[in-house]
Order: C-alpha cells, then structure tokens, then sequence
C-alpha cells in the first residue's frame, strides 16, 4: 500500500476490504463511495457559487458532557451549557449536504448522552458520520440502527488492554468497549477503535497481539492519535519523541501491508510529507457545542458562531484565511497538533480580527 494515501482512501480501502468478505456488505461501501464522488463534485461547484473554500470534513461536538472523566482529554476544561439544539444541528447538517461536505466527524463528550445524534444520522443519509464514542451507551438496539443507517462508522475508543483502557478511563471501560464490538458486530456494523496513543501505551497499541485481538473483535478499521498535552492537568509525560514516532509509524506502515484491518494514524496520515495541517478549513474545520466556529478540537479559539453566520458564514471566514495565510501556523514542531503549538499566536490573531470587525460596524 502507498506511503501517501489520503485518509479518504484509507477509509475506502478499509470499507473495501470489508465488504468483499460478504456480498451483502457492498452495498455499504458503495453507498460510501457516491456520497465522496457526489460531494466532491457538488463542493467544487459551490465553491465557485460562495465564492470560498469549503472544507471536505466538517467536526462537531455536539455536546461536552460525558459519563467518563478520562485522563489527558481535550474536552474536560470545556463547558457545556447553551449546547446546540437538534433544529440547530439538523440545519448545520442540510448545509453541509448543499455545500458538499462529504464527511461529519462526531466527538465531544460522548455523542451517544444525547439521543438525536444517531437520528440526525439516520436522516442525513448524504452525509458520512463517523461517531466517536466510549462505547458505554452501544446496545444491541442501538447497534442495529447504526447498521441499518448504512452512512455510520463508529469508533470505539480503546487505549489498548484492560490496564491500559481502565487507568485512563475507568475501571470497566474495557469491558464496556469489548460489549460494544460484540453488538456491533452482531448487527454487522462497519466500525474500528479508536485510540490515543501515548508513551504510555504505544508499545501495547502497535503489538501485533493488540491488533490481532482489534480483528478478531470485527474491527475493521483503527484510528491511532497522537496524544496532544491539552486540557486540565496535561500529561508532558505521555507526548510522544520523535524516536518514538518514527518507530510507530514505520509500524503502522507494516500493519497497512500485511494485516486485513487498515490503520489511519494521526497527524502523519492528515499532515502529509509536508508536515502541513489540513484544519482552520482548509480541509476541515470544527463546530463546538455551543456553535462556535473553531480551527480544530483541539484549539477552542473562535471569533464567530455558527447561529450567527450559518456554514457558508464559517467558509467564508476572516478568521481561518488567516490563520491558513499564515503557513508557519500549519507547520508542527514539537507537538502532534500544529494549531495547538500556536495557541498564543493564534489567540492574538482572534482578537485582531475582532477589533477590525467592530471597526467596521
């Protein structure tokens, strides 16, 4: 497999592999393959009408409240008070199906507390969902929907074996994941794992024991992240070297070739050979749960709201073209996250923005 596959070939390549091991899954992964060529098309037409960038993947967290209190998350310094309605969220998602956004990212919190995160899903079958999710509210009834909606990957987090899960989440958080791929798996659901990889964890996360044990749970996909040093009480201890780095991602390389499951590695996978990120709207962009218009997760700066302007507002945004003309911005250093690095710089870039914007009311 090539060095340098995007991630949406990645994610095809997985659905791929999985389908052709049962006719009746391709029906899944052509539905995927028209919403990518469909949005794709529409995306560069509606550029020319807004006259803007529009980002392939938009993020939302739709709410920030969780059942866990996971160590080292990005989300737990975050409020989670006057949080989108459904209207709000399902007129976000028509907008993103016009402007031909392909892919809607779910994070937060925990999508699954709120109970229209899998019915907006059901009903926006444009759209590709990938839910993010600790796996604790995945029944065998919620499974099966997920399965039906045939638009939905889910993504279990999993930071590697009962030690591991269970120390940075909470005692029977693994067991919780192990419950969740079973039901998904009965109901012959797309889904993966989702993990943070840390020093902590990397040795267990890249074994072949842990990726054997990924596959023979049904997954189908794995999403490794590097762990970014965010939130309340930051762990420095757990970022990653770049020894260390080099040696996962040569790994994860390895995995692509000679196992069935298909590894996305973050930031390697997005940033490119020219270490560059794609966030700030340039290929995503990311929709708090309150509607502010943010760079990314995990820099929760913002200087408009979606309930003011709307998505053609957020493309349209004086704020993310510069911080997207600013490439050093973009350019990670010591960190898995560029924007985060640039916090100061960013936040100063906020407020001028801001000053010229009351200048002209």
């Amino acid at each position: 497999m090539a060095k340098n596959q995007n991630i949406g070939s990645l994610i095809v390549t997985s659905i791929w592999r999985w389908s052709i091991s049962d006719i009746s899954r391709v029906g899944f992964f052509i539905r995927i393959l028209r919403v990518f060529t469909f949005s794709t098309i529409r995306r560069t037409c509606m550029k020319i009408v807004i006259r803007a960038k529009i980002p392939g993947v938009l993020a939302i967290s739709p709410t920030m409240s969780c059942n866990y209190d996971c160590v080292g998350c990005y989300s737990r310094d975050r409020v989670s008070e006057n949080e989108l309605s459904t209207d709000e969220i399902d007129k976000l998602y028509k907008e993103a199906e016009n402007l031909g956004i392909s892919t809607i990212v779910v994070t937060g919190g925990e999508p699954f507390v709120r109970d229209d995160t899998i019915e907006l899903a059901e009903k926006h079958k444009r759209l590709l969902f990938v839910i993010i999710t600790n796996g604790s509210f995945i029944s065998k009834e919620l499974a099966e929907r997920i399965s039906k909606s045939r638009n939905v990957i889910t993504l279990v987090s999993i930071e590697g074996f009962t030690a591991d899960t269970d120390l940075r989440r909470k005692e029977g958080a693994y067991e919780a994941v192990l419950s969740a791929f079973d039901s998904l798996r009965k109901s012959d659901a797309f889904y993966g794992f989702a993990a943070t990889n840390t020093t902590a964890n990397s040795e267990n996360l890249c074994s072949d024991k842990f990726i054997e044990d990924m596959t023979s749970r049904g997954c189908a996909v794995g999403f490794l992240s590097e762990y970014v040093p965010c939130g309340l009480n930051p762990r420095m201890d757990w970022v990653l070297h770049e020894d260390l780095r080099v040696k996962i991602r040569n790994k994860v390389l390895k995995i692509r070739r000679e196992k069935s499951i298909i590894i996305i590695q973050f930031p390697q996978d997005e940033y490119g050979s020219d270490n560059t990120c794609s966030a700030a709207g340039k290929s995503s962009i990311h929709i708090s749960s309150q509607g502010s218009i943010e760079p990314c997760p995990f820099v929760p700066i913002s200087t408009e709201s979606i309930r003011n302007v709307g998505l053609i507002g957020a493309c349209k945004s004086e704020f993310m073209k510069a911080i997207r003309k600013r490439p050093g911005l973009l350019k990670r250093q010591k960190f898995a996250c560029a924007l985060f690095e640039h916090m100061k710089e960013i936040k100063k870039l906020s407020e001028n923005i801001e000053k010229i914007s009351i200048r002209k009311k």
